[in-house]
């Protein structure tokens, strides 16, 4: 699942690799970004199926992992240290927890939680994307950008909570081309805390006419 790219073989003659989890070498065999003990960790941290939240937009919010050890570690390799191959590893992991829990009729798309326009060129990616792109290939469902981010707000991991669902109101706005009309729709996020930036895209959907919005994430914290 992660043979290591030219580039990255190059890498690996000249500098050590190390854990992503745990900062520690990677014997040379090793090709995945986790050791072995933080590969045991990250399994420990899968979360049973999600139950509804009752009085909100958003139906139930399944995720892959509990948001801890080696999991923020991970999270900030791939979004800050842009390791592509890190996130393409935790695409594939999520992938493969698609369907724990999950049941009724197949959803009609996957729509990434979009970055504003200008956080996106800084970053050079949109690390939702990159998951959403890892589930389609394992379960058929399209990714659909459906979504824009009109508003450029802080890191939700930096605002306290009580401001969180403020910010995210009109936070977002979906794309006039799409026809979603009475679609099925699951978002594809990487860390949820509140679900406040979830709860704002299901808005936005719903406004656009979608029958019924859920989410997988990466993590719930």
């Amino acid at each position: 699942m992660w043979g290591l790219t030219w580039d990255e073989r190059l890498l690996d003659l000249l500098l050590p690799r190390t854990c992503a989890g745990c900062r520690e070498d990677l014997p040379p065999p090793m090709q995945g970004p986790l050791c072995g003990p933080c590969l045991g960790l990250l399994a420990r941290r899968r979360l049973p199926p999600p139950r509804r939240r009752n009085g909100r937009l958003l139906g139930p919010v399944s995720a892959a992992f509990a948001y801890a050890p080696p999991l923020p570690a991970l999270v900030h390799a791939f979004k800050y240290g842009r390791r592509l191959a890190v996130g393409d590893a935790l695409g594939a992991w999520m992938a493969g927890a698609w369907g724990l829990g999950e049941g009724g009729a197949a959803p009609d798309a996957l729509v990434p939680v979009p970055l504003h326009p200008r956080r996106e060129r800084d970053r050079g990616f949109n690390q939702a994307r990159i998951l959403a792109r890892w589930v389609s290939g394992r379960t058929g469902v399209p990714v659909w950008d459906a979504l824009r981010r009109q508003t450029h707000t802080p890191p939700q991991a930096r605002v306290r909570r009580s401001r969180r669902a403020r910010a995210m109101t009109n936070a977002f706005r979906a794309d006039p081309d799409l026809d979603l009309w009475a679609r099925r729709i699951v978002l594809i996020d990487d860390v949820c805390t509140t679900g406040g930036t979830l709860e704002g895209c299901a808005l936005a959907l719903f406004e656009a006419g979608a029958a019924a919005v859920d989410a997988f994430v990466l993590a719930q914290a």
